[in-house]
Order: structure tokens, then sequence, then C-alpha cells
């Protein structure tokens, strides 16, 4: 490759914080104890909140992580991940909206705290503590994406001898690139996974084949000339056979004959496969 990889990625960080709403109960931990002629037999997490008020933020949660991992590749230490530039606009409106929405239902379960508190008191019984619930629960929620430009070797300034610096420059080099070379790793990987899952369903004509594995073949095809950061050409290859995989899962069904060539063509690619 040419050029540095800094030119076509970023890094991008996904920071969300939300209240899990569990409380560790150390009498009711040591009743069960007792109860049992137990020692250190477990721990009673309680829910100080009714989980229903609080699954429509960790079902939003879920859905703004999957889309942060579908379109990044690993590469910090720190959660920060490599998001293609190509990929950068739908990525920030992607991300906009789950953050829009986020806030829409963190409010709704702020307008229903004091309610969801006064139910508690009578489902929880005796186990309810009033000093466990925050007072400015909002405070407990948030969601947040920074950005940061991929470092180079050249990013390291400092006053050292010449030999000391370019020996830390030749680390920091090695490890940049040991990084680089697991982010292309996790590209195959992903292709791997998704085209093995069609060829489980195709090669046996008494599987179910579900349209989700299509879909998600479909939506890997889509981006990945925007992973394929290092002009991968085995990766330029697959991306092309895998168009073949793009059969409706319909037909699939329908038709043995279609469903063979399909599982055929998802042969040929995981014998091209690197790290299978």
């Amino acid at each position: 490759m040419s050029t540095s990889i800094t030119d076509f990625a970023m890094l991008a960080a996904l920071n969300i914080r939300q209240w899990t709403a569990r409380k560790l109960d150390r009498s009711v931990t040591l009743e069960v104890d007792k109860a049992h002629g137990a020692k250190d037999g477990g721990r009673y997490n309680k829910l100080l909140i009714d989980k229903s008020a609080l699954d429509p933020i960790d079902q939003l949660v879920g859905a703004a992580r999957q889309h942060h991992y579908k379109v990044t590749l690993g590469w910090g230490d720190n959660g920060e991940r490599l998001l293609p530039a190509s990929l950068f606009m739908e990525y920030s409106d992607e991300m906009q909206k789950f953050n829009t929405e986020f806030d829409k239902r963190v409010n709704k379960l702020v307008a229903d705290y004091p309610d969801l508190i006064q139910a508690a008191r009578v489902r929880l019984g005796t186990m309810y503590d009033a000093t466990e619930y925050p007072a400015k629960i909002k405070d407990r929620f948030e969601f947040k994406v920074d950005f940061s430009p991929v470092a180079t070797a050249n990013d390291f300034r400092v006053k050292l001898s010449e030999g000391h610096i370019e020996s830390i420059k030749g680390d920091i080099t090695r490890r940049i690139q040991a990084r680089q070379d697991a982010a292309v790793k996790e590209v195959f990987e992903r292709a791997r996974k998704i085209v093995a899952k069609i060829q489980e369903q195709t090669s046996d004509t008494d599987r179910k084949i579900y349209d989700s594995s299509i879909e998600n073949a479909r939506e890997f095809v889509a981006i990945l000339p925007a992973l394929n950061l290092t002009g991968d050409p085995t990766l330029t290859q697959i991306e092309a056979d895998m168009r073949d995989l793009l059969v409706p899962a319909e037909d699939l069904r329908k038709n043995k004959r279609v469903r063979a060539d399909v599982a055929r063509a998802a042969d040929k690619i995981l014998a091209v496969l690197p790290w299978a």
C-alpha cells in the first residue's frame, strides 16, 4: 500500500453510560446463605425499578453498538475502532439518530421515575430502600461518540537522543502494523462467518434457509469496499464473488438448482479465504 491507512480512516469511540437499576442487597444475601447453611454462596442483586421501564433504552443501546461494530474495525486498547473515512457521514448520521432516540427514551424514563419508585415500594416489599435511588436519574445516562486521528510514529515527539527516538518510533510502527494486520484479519473473519452460514444452509437440503443470512451478506458486501482499507486484492475478489450469494432466500427455498449453485459459490469463496 503506497499511502498510509491514516489517509483513509479515523478512530471512533462509542461511549454509552446507562443506569442498570441493579443493587446488591447484602442483608438478603446473608439471609439466603444462613437459610441454606452456605458461606459466600452467591449474591442477591435486586432490580430497583421494573425491568420493562429500562428495556426500551437497553434495546436502543444494543442496536447502536451493533451498528458501531458493523461499520468499524478493531484497533485500540481503549475502545477506539477504525472507521473508514468513506463511511463517516453515514456513521455520523446513524449515531445522531441513535443519540436523539436515546435522549427521548431517557426523558421518558425520567418522567416516569417518581411513579416507578412508588411502584417499587410495593414490588420490593421489605427490600425497598429509598436511599438507593439516585436523585438526578438523568445524570446516570450518556451517549457520546468521539473521533480522533490514527496515530503514527511521527506523532512521537520528545527530547531524547536520536537513537532512542528511532528505537521508540520503530516500536510504534510495529504496533501500528500489527493493529492494521488485525483489522484486515477481522474483515476476512467477518466474510468467512457470513459465507459459512450461507454454505451450511444451502449445502444441506434439510436445513432451513433464513432471510437474515442473505441480508447480512448483502449489508456486508455493501460496506466491504470501505472496510478494505489496504486495497487487498483478495478482499476485492471476495466482494465480487459474494455478490453471487445474494439470492433471495425464498428463491433458495423453492429452487434446488439455485440453492446448489449458491452452495458451490460459497464453497469456492471459503476455499480462498485466509485464516480459515
